[in-house]
């Protein structure tokens, strides 16, 4: 227990390497199904899925009839997009019993990805009656029910456990965050009143009115709310909670206030300096442009065929057909939230592919060319050492109507948006469709929309500072897929 523990101490603190290393001494002392399980969980953390997936394989040998070794399996299996054999092993154990809420909601997951949405909903229904306080279940079966047309009675279920236990506060939070998703802000408002007058100093509940009044169009309202959360609980993700809206309440001073006090100890969050940029454009900051000339700072490239390939055509062709597999297996429709569309939820580069390689190789001239190009003077450039090195890859797929929301991606430094294929369509509404575009934040104030934009073509790849605001303008079109990846100094 001795070993277990400082294992998960390395893990709590988020020392990957040190939680692996004394794992490995706790395998090679007492190999077993406890130990490896312990191994599998801090590969699943380092997002090392096949390993774990082995591990897990590996422990099962001790027990192959442990019901707990069997759903790790099940779990591993799932994590690198084998869902259909995910699904076999949660099935058999759904029918010897259904005796955890776990297995019911990964069982009910599994059966929805493979397309079995009926019986997902099912299994999912009968869950919430086994286990009404579990507000996770509540939560798949009402995205369930939302994503087959339910709209706001896609919460009923929900809203019947909250009748029958009042007080839990989970519950109506479970309830307000999926009406939130699904876009039906006037119904989260009323749920989310109603639990605040049960607990007026509930920090989640008063930070979710907070978030919802801003996107009802009410900012300064929500700044009220937003401020109690803060006064009840300090903190810095209180006072990070407070920028976006303070940026639409009109107080773009107290921004940079905030800004300044939290990057005194986390200089490169790169949502901290999008929030300080976008308080500089409202106020006509002199600085503003050194921090956001998108001529000089969103550069594109268009890449050549990799090693082995004639064209980049060829290349690009296989590289969706991979991709597209990878969206059905690793990007869980209930997990979603890109409005018609899909981005793959673990790093592609785990997998052990070699389209993936190449496309890494391809990119290889492009990067080096925009970082060589960072002045040592630039708020970018300043960041730059010896080295650096891929930190995240992954895919999004967006189909007719989709988009993606505008975001910046908070640990990076350079990112990336790779177009594969684009099949728009015939007569596109607006000629901009499914374009990038820089500088809008996600709920923007007033007078602070799109500064850039880049037409996307299969084989361009746009490089640009993590920090800055980006997005698509809805697609009009069957596919538009493409891959993105972040850069950090090492």
């Amino acid at each position: 227990m001795v070993r277990v523990n400082i294992v998960r101490c390395h893990l709590a603190m988020n020392e990957l390497s040190e939680a692996e290393r004394e794992a490995r001494e706790y395998v090679a002392i007492a190999p077993g199904a406890e130990s490896l399980t312990l191994l599998g969980t801090v590969q699943q953390a380092q997002d090392r899925n096949q390993d774990a997936l082995a591990t897990a394989e590996a422990a099962l040998r001790y027990g192959p009839n442990l019901r707990g070794l069997r759903y790790n399996f099940a779990a591993a299996l799932e994590k690198v997009g084998r869902t259909t054999e995910a699904l076999g092993v949660f099935e058999k154990l759904a029918k010897q019993e259904l005796d955890t809420p776990d297995l019911a909601l990964n069982y009910a997951r599994a059966l929805y990805v493979e397309g079995r949405k009926k019986d997902a909903e099912a299994v999912a229904e009968h869950a919430v009656t086994m286990w009404p306080n579990v507000s996770a279940l509540h939560g798949a079966l009402s995205r369930i029910r939302w994503l087959v047309g339910q709209g706001e009675k896609s919460v009923a279920a929900n809203e019947a456990a909250i009748q029958a236990r009042p007080g839990d506060l989970a519950l109506r939070l479970a309830c307000a965050d999926a009406l939130h998703r699904g876009g039906h802000n006037t119904k989260a408002l009323n749920v989310l009143d109603e639990a605040l007058r049960l607990a007026p100093d509930s920090p989640a509940l008063l930070t979710a009115m907070g978030v919802v009044l801003d996107e009802l169009d009410r900012p300064l309202d929500g700044l009220r709310v937003l401020r109690r959360a803060a006064e009840v609980a300090p903190s810095r993700a209180a006072q990070r909670n407070l920028l976006s809206t303070l940026l639409r309440a009109g107080q773009p001073e107290e921004v940079l206030r905030i800004v300044n006090e939290l990057r005194a100890e986390q200089p490169h969050e790169q949502y901290l300096i999008a929030c300080a940029t976008t308080a500089m454009r409202m106020l006509n900051h002199p600085e503003y442009r050194l921090w956001c000339d998108y001529e000089r700072m969103v550069r594109t490239y268009e890449i050549p065929p990799p090693q082995g390939f004639f064209t980049t055509e060829a290349f690009n062709a296989g590289l969706a057909v991979l991709l597209r597999t990878q969206h059905k297996t690793n990007a869980h429709p209930l997990d979603q939230y890109i409005p018609n569309g899909s981005q793959t939820s673990r790093s592609l580069l785990t997998l052990d592919e070699p389209v993936i390689k190449h496309f890494l190789a391809a990119m290889d001239v492009a990067v080096r060319d925009y970082v060589g190009r960072l002045a040592e003077n630039d708020p970018v450039g300043a960041r730059r050492a010896k080295h650096s090195r891929y930190s995240g890859l992954w895919s999004v797929r967006l189909t007719d109507g989709g988009y993606q929301p505008n975001h910046v991606h908070d640990r990076g430094w350079i990112s990336s948006a790779y177009c594969v294929s684009v099949m728009p369509g015939e007569r596109p509404k607006d000629p901009r469709a499914g374009w990038l575009k820089f500088g809008e934040p996600n709920r923007p104030p007033a007078g602070c929309g799109p500064e850039k934009f880049v037409e996307p073509h299969p084989g361009l790849l746009v490089l640009f500072p993590s920090y800055m605001w980006h997005g698509t303008v809805p697609f009009e079109g069957s596919e538009r897929l493409s891959m993105a990846f972040d850069l950090v100094p090492s």
